[in-house]
């Protein structure tokens, strides 16, 4: 089962080192908007979904392999600390952890910089639907809309 295990790792640890290479080419690109190039690494971000998806599928092999074999384990890291492996496989759990935490990290800080652009393109949408001129989001009963201020308090008060 080590050697089992020790396949998993090093493919799993290859995909997650491409997994971030992907996710910090995006960044570069979201902060010079080169919009064809983030869509053409769209494609890139699918193929590393579905390695991505085959490496749980091997996962969950192993762990239905090693409950078959009378370990309760949910997770390799679990399995590894049970099991009487090489102490370069725990490291290589360890260093996995580790990939995952920064491709969480990446993904958020994209996802953040993702909505701040369709922030600002929802506001120059804004702009130019209006001329330029704000709409107020309020105001008075019976007042014409263009006299209206927006205020939220009467500034006689």
């Amino acid at each position: 089962m080590e050697h089992e295990i020790y396949q998993f790792l090093s493919r799993l640890s290859d995909i997650q080192e491409r997994t971030l290479a992907v996710l910090s080419r995006k960044q570069e690109l979201l902060v010079k908007p080169e919009h064809d190039a983030i869509a053409a690494i769209a494609v890139e971000e699918q193929e590393v979904l579905a390695q991505l998806t085959q490496c749980l599928a091997q996962r969950e092999e192993i762990l239905v392999a090693a409950r078959q074999q009378g370990y309760a384990v949910e997770s390799i890291q679990t399995l590894c600390r049970i099991l009487p492996v090489r102490s370069e496989c725990r490291h290589m759990v360890e260093e996995s952890v580790r990939r995952s935490r920064l491709i969480q990290s990446q993904s958020l800080t994209n996802w953040v910089m993702t909505q701040k652009s369709i922030i600002h393109l929802s506001h120059i949408l804004e702009i130019i639907a209006t001329r330029g001129k704000g709409r107020p989001t309020y105001h008075r009963q019976g007042e014409k809309e263009s006299g209206s201020t927006g205020s939220f308090v009467d500034r006689a008060a």
